[in-house]
């Protein structure tokens, strides 16, 4: 009795100058990684002329490259720019990443966002150099310094102005209790942490 042979794909025929390559060599020419290239071979026509092979286990693709990339191009969009995917992405990238600012910025790559921040470093080394910025953490540091020095000059003032013209101590009170307060009001408007006391 005749064993039924099932029928086998006939090997399709290509053009003698036609570029053949891998999967791996199709993703890399259309900007894509291999398994997502197979995910979208997966849907590919089955009677897809440039096509010539299809992967499966022990099997690779082979792939006519110059009729692909005209599928593929197709498939993206046909002139390359392909904005649907980019929406895809930058979704994708804030469901991943939180809130990572408009929706311009959501849709810039990786290299692009990394030479904006360095663009943005730059700027800003420039404007502290030409003085249009201050760093704060120095300016605050000297202002609290002199606030101190300037509280421990004035504390001072009392004994001083009491011993020089001979008066009572409830001048020296009144003086050292006037000028504390300048000195808070004063304080207070540069809204700086300085120790009350004295």
């Amino acid at each position: 009795m005749a064993r039924a042979s099932t029928p086998r794909q006939a090997p399709r025929k290509r053009k003698a100058d036609e570029l053949i390559v891998s999967l791996d060599e199709f993703a890399s020419l259309c900007g894509v990684t291999p398994e997502t290239m197979r995910s979208h071979l997966k849907q590919a026509p089955a009677n897809a002329e440039w096509l010539l092979e299809r992967g499966r286990r022990g099997v690779g693709y082979k792939i006519a490259a110059k009729s692909a990339l005209a599928w593929w191009s197709n498939r993206s969009g046909g002139d390359g720019d392909d904005d649907l995917r980019k929406q895809a992405l930058a979704e994708l990238r804030l469901q991943m990443l939180g809130d990572a600012g408009d929706d311009e910025g959501l849709l810039l790559t990786g290299k692009q966002r990394y030479e904006e921040y360095r663009a943005g470093e730059a700027e800003l080394a420039y404007r502290l150099l030409i003085g249009e910025l201050c760093r704060v953490a120095e300016i605050e540091g000297e202002t609290v310094n002199a606030v101190i020095e300037l509280r421990r000059q004035l504390l001072g003032v009392g004994a001083t102005i009491r011993r020089q013209f001979g008066l009572d101590r409830e001048v020296e009170t009144a003086v050292d209790a006037l000028l504390g307060e300048k000195l808070a009001e004063f304080v207070k408007k540069l809204d700086v942490d300085v120790d009350g006391d004295g």
